[in-house]
């Protein structure tokens, strides 16, 4: 008796499965932003829930002060420390086994290796579809929040918009420390490739960084575009004014650094902008399923890639197609744990 098609279908399921975290793997290599929280370390796995969760610190102690040795000290409750939470998004597919071509698949005359095809496709897909969520101009009600839509081209301590279920209107920045705002600047930046737009450009990043020289408050990561990055590279004597992130460039990312920040382009950003992050203030979780073998950090494997599976169910006969279909998703989303970090750099004029 041949090998039933259920048992191949099966298989094919369990192909998928083991080889799911090579699929999100690849979800790492398409965007610069995650492929660099993949090599900070930024990727969390939460087990249940219907939200992640991240803790906020926003304002100071008040009852801190210089004071006489007699004097009272203040006793108020503070309620500084506050909880940003984020929806889930849902990123789901299928792999469709068709029950004719597993028997054009079979034996030595078969046409390629089913299990591969449908692997090698989701291994493309998947990526693409995520790393356009995350860069989305607007994103819908069952996307991710974007980076775009969390650094919006709106001046700092005046965005109102709600953030982790957080109003920016409730934090304006008055105070540095009680600020959730993004940075923004529209001045004109005409040359990056000179020694005035690099001026520029570093003003900008030390304004991300509300702490001064301390590396952990500099932005690490800009997203922008292969004009700006042309403009860059424009200058003669660029090897002596620009270093490289190594780590990226291993992972396939081209990148400048402009101080600690690693400039990489993105096709979703839109022209002349650039997109500064600072990694330590945001992270991808990701919400753990049957598959799941970790929980809590990830372990970061060689440069930065993150090995996660994502869940495989088992195949399914259609009633009424000559097919089986084995369903794929992954739960996640952008979570920040602040804002003033991160900021938007218009009006660069590109190559």
């Amino acid at each position: 008796m041949s090998v039933s098609y259920d048992r191949i279908a099966r298989d094919i399921a369990f192909t998928l499965e083991v080889k799911s975290e090579k699929i999100f793997e690849n979800i790492f290599l398409q965007n610069g932003c995650l492929a660099a929280l993949g090599s900070n370390g930024r990727v969390k796995v939460s087990k249940g829930g219907n939200r992640f969760d991240e803790r906020v610190h926003l304002g100071q102690n008040s009852t801190v002060g210089h004071r006489s040795k007699f004097a009272q000290i203040p006793t108020d409750f503070q309620n500084n420390f506050l909880t940003a939470y984020y929806g889930q998004a849902v990123c789901s597919g299928s792999a469709i086994v068709n029950l004719v071509e597993q028997d054009q698949n079979m034996g030595e005359h078969k046409l390629d290796d089913l299990a591969e095809r449908l692997i090698e496709e989701a291994q493309l897909t998947f990526p693409n579809k995520i790393a356009d969520g995350i860069m989305k101009a607007v994103p819908a009600a069952t996307d991710p929040d974007s980076i775009v839509s969390v650094i919006p081209a709106t001046a700092y301590g005046s965005q109102a918009i709600t953030t982790g279920g957080i109003a920016r209107a409730s934090h304006p920045g008055t105070d540095p420390t009680d600020a959730w705002q993004t940075r923004y600047n529209a001045t004109a930046l005409t040359d990056l490739g000179a020694a005035t737009g690099i001026r520029a450009m570093t003003a900008f990043l030390w304004e991300c960084s509300p702490g001064g020289s301390a590396v952990s408050e500099q932005p690490d990561i800009g997203l922008t575009t292969t004009g700006v990055l042309a403009m860059a590279s424009g200058g003669i004597d660029m090897l002596r004014r620009y270093a490289v992130n190594d780590k990226l460039l291993k992972l396939g990312f081209d990148n400048i650094m402009i101080n600690r920040c690693a400039l990489m382009a993105d096709r979703n950003v839109a022209a002349g902008r650039c997109y500064v992050m600072n990694t330590n203030y945001m992270r991808l979780q990701v919400l753990g399923g049957q598959n799941t073998k970790v929980v809590g950090n990830v372990i970061t494997v060689g440069d930065g890639k993150q090995s996660i599976p994502l869940q495989v169910r088992k195949p399914i006969e259609s009633e009424d197609f000559l097919n089986y279909s084995i369903k794929i998703y992954l739960v996640y989303n952008l979570t920040w744990g602040g804002l003033r970090q991160h900021g938007l750099k218009a009006a660069i004029t590109e190559a």
